[in-house]
């Protein structure tokens, strides 16, 4: 593997931000549509009828956690179907790698744009959640990092999926089989302390569980979780490894 270069990596940001600003205005409803959707159902529509969850409303509660859940879901679109199309159909990463930019190189700033993505569409929908009178600390402010962590977290993983899988379709099984349960049973819409107590073992290693608890705490309470941040930089770190091991193998142009 050659080693990582600092420039190499932020070309491979810089062509992914120009793409982005040529499609942003058709990508902002997509990516806001589905947690809007739950907001509504969720926060708006069972919230009338919860009252209050771990001492704040249900609307609190909900909204905060779609903050997170809305950044993975952003960041796991870049990784898996955006950065296959890339490998394998339209061969940008083949023509990124012909000049001085390694596949490792590409890897990373695609895992780092992921977080980028997912920070700015969390941010978003942060806005919505101030709008909405859910955020009471000034330390909110913090959160669009806790997103970029997130997303750079998601966007290793996604990757070695998208390297790993056979086919565009394969992707599906990831979607379905890992992502869809985070999105709905990490905290992001009731709390993970209410579920049998093999399942909350289960919760307790999403990274979206994590996420989810520092960001209510900032927004409500004003506390930086320091146990949660410290355990999502380890998993990332760790999810870092596999997508710029393999990647080489993988991609045999």
């Amino acid at each position: 593997m050659n080693k990582l270069g600092l420039k190499a990596i932020w070309h491979v940001i810089q062509r992914n931000y120009m793409s982005f600003t040529h499609m942003l205005k058709i990508s902002i409803f997509p990516n806001l549509f589905d947690p809007l959707l739950y907001l509504v159902a969720m926060g708006v529509g069972l919230g009338h009828f919860v009252g209050t969850v771990n001492g704040m409303p249900y609307l609190t509660f909900v909204t905060l956690g779609l903050v997170a859940a809305t950044a993975m879901n952003a960041a796991n679109a870049e990784s898996t179907v955006n950065a296959y199309i890339m490998m394998r159909m339209d061969k940008t990463y083949y023509e990124m790698s012909t000049g001085p930019i390694s596949l490792p190189d590409i890897i990373v700033g695609q895992a780092l744009w992921s977080g980028i993505r997912a920070c700015f569409f969390g941010t978003l929908f942060l806005v919505i959640a101030v709008i909405l009178g859910t955020v009471h600390s000034w330390l909110a402010i913090l959160i669009p990092f806790v997103l970029l962590l997130l997303g750079v977290l998601f966007g290793f993983l996604g990757l070695t999926f998208a390297l790993l899988a056979p086919t565009r379709d394969y992707l599906n099984y990831y979607g379905m089989l890992l992502i869809q349960p985070m999105y709905m049973f990490s905290n992001t819409f009731f709390p993970t302390n209410s579920l049998a107590p093999w399942l909350q073992k289960i919760t307790w290693f999403s990274p979206l569980t994590h996420a989810v608890a520092l960001i209510r705490s900032l927004a409500t309470n004003g506390i930086f979780l320091t146990g949660d941040f410290a355990w999502l930089i380890v998993v990332m770190g760790i999810f870092a490894v596999p997508p710029i091991l393999i990647v080489e193998k993988k991609l045999n142009y």
